[in-house]
């Protein structure tokens, strides 16, 4: 495994409670008094890092066992059964209906030393599933824990928000659809306008700005966005904060190309994004709270940087011609035409997207003046971020469709950070290899793709099925 699939976000202090994922709460439930078969010291110490095991609590009676598991508090994530050595007759196969009336899951552990699953466990999943309990028989340690990351998910999203600012113009409209991601996994949308930010600007002196700058500039190279829009950017920053705070909500989007753009302004909030991630939020361009979503599902629960930009599969020359003034092919000395079609390129305002210096082969990502797209000229405003992707990395790309309810997963690679040169409305593009690009596309939810290096459709299988979300893998 290469070290950019093992690297984790980039955090610059210490992040508030409200952005961090919490622990997951354990009980286990011990069919009988007596010695249990599960050594629940080494299991509190695989789980440590997620989870927290409760002090186990022996069953007495049919009459204990209802009472037990009905008055379990709110905060307990899922049950961990424990036998005592004796033939499978649990009082949660003679007596289950009380784990069907309670809804929470209920997950028999891997054999912890072994680090297999326990299979003497089959039938009672299968029946205790059969009659509408959410039964997890856990394949080993390792998926465990990622189970239990899950739990914590699905209680973090119940509380969560998302910021989106600007007009709601494009598909990705918050007031038509947003609710169905509330509906689904509890995360409440806002809209509020530009000038909700905008009208922050004036509380940060240019002392103020250049202090923050100071601090947060190492990780930086500025090659061509003058002082004058970098503090502007600064700015941006730290009032959009001040809105997160407020709210207390795990990130942002602004709808640039819908409203703040064709305004004919240039305060694009690109920097801002990346000063932000820092600071424990995620943010996604545009203003799309699916990506912003998909980022929640990423960052937070894989505790990884991930990135969003625009996906153009190379196969559509002339849709690329029309957005580029060029299809941007690959070299056909490197790959033959009838390999095209699982090839896709990343680009969004000049670049290749926002990209975390975390997730740059140098650790740095250079500020530019804006990069402008084809149809709306770059003119020297603004301030861009122009970062490369690691080459020959595995990747997982994922995307939450609008109904909130379906996720897609796509297996992939990074071929290369493609510079283009006399094209100042697109410098950079990211070369990418799917395994199955058209599956994707015949599914694809938007153009907005998210990426995180490494294999973790697993992971997101585990995620979706706690989370209650349909998955399409390709």
């Amino acid at each position: 495994m290469s070290s950019f699939s093992n690297i984790s976000r980039y955090l610059h202090s210490a992040i508030p409670d409200y952005l961090q994922r919490p622990t997951a709460r354990l009980q286990p439930i011990q069919s009988g008094e007596g010695t249990p078969s599960v050594d629940l010291e080494a299991l509190a110490e695989v789980v440590s890092p997620v989870a927290e095991v409760l002090p186990v609590i022996s069953i007495k009676s049919p009459e204990h066992w209802s009472k037990v598991v009905k008055n379990l508090e709110d905060d307990i994530d899922a049950i961990i059964p424990v036998s005592i050595p004796c033939y499978p007759t649990e009082i949660w196969n003679s007596h289950p209906q009380p784990l069907v009336e309670r809804g929470l899951p209920f997950i028999f552990w891997p054999l912890i030393k072994i680090d297999e699953p326990d299979f003497w466990r089959w039938s009672a999943r299968d029946m205790l599933q059969a009659i509408g309990v959410d039964v997890h028989l856990v394949k080993n340690n390792q998926e465990g824990l990622t189970l239990l990351r899950a739990l914590g998910m699905k209680r973090f999203l119940g509380n969560s928000k998302l910021v989106v600012f600007g007009t709601q113009n494009f598909p990705w409209n918050a007031h038509a659809a947003g609710h169905l991601v509330t509906d689904n996994l509890g995360t409440k949308i806002i809209v509020k306008p530009l000038s909700a930010y905008r009208d922050l600007y004036h509380q940060f002196s240019d002392e103020q700005v250049q202090k923050v700058w100071s601090e947060r500039c190492a990780r930086y190279e500025n090659l061509s966005c003058n002082n004058n829009e970098l503090q502007t950017a600064v700015r941006t920053y730290l009032s959009i904060k001040i809105i997160l705070e407020q709210e207390k909500a795990l990130g942002f989007g602004v709808n640039c190309f819908g409203d703040l753009i064709p305004g004919g302004a240039r305060d694009v909030p690109c920097l801002a994004q990346l000063l932000l991630r820092e600071d424990g939020y995620i943010a996604a361009c545009d203003g799309d709270y699916l990506a912003m979503m998909s980022m929640v599902l990423t960052s937070y629960f894989l505790d990884k940087p991930c990135m969003m930009s625009n996906m153009y599969p190379v196969q559509y020359v002339g849709a690329l011609s029309e957005h580029f003034g060029d299809p941007l092919s690959p070299d056909e000395s490197q790959f033959s035409r009838s390999q095209w079609e699982n090839i896709a390129r990343l680009a969004h305002c000049g670049f290749v997207g926002i990209v975390s210096p975390e997730m740059t082969p140098d650790n740095k990502t250079c500020l530019k003046d804006w990069g402008g797209t084809y149809e709306i000229q770059r003119d020297g405003r603004g301030c861009g971020c122009d970062g490369d992707l690691a080459s020959g990395e595995k990747i997982t790309v994922i995307e939450l469709k609008f109904d909130g309810k379906t996720l897609l997963i796509a297996d992939a690679e990074t071929i290369e950070t493609t510079r283009h040169k006399n094209m100042p409305h697109n410098e950079a593009t990211g070369l990418l290899k799917f395994r199955n690009l058209p599956g994707f596309i015949d599914n694809i939810s938007r153009e907005h793709t998210v990426i995180v290096y490494g294999e973790h459709v697993r992971d997101y299988e585990i995620l979706a099925e706690v989370l209650g979300l349909q998955v399409k893998i390709f």
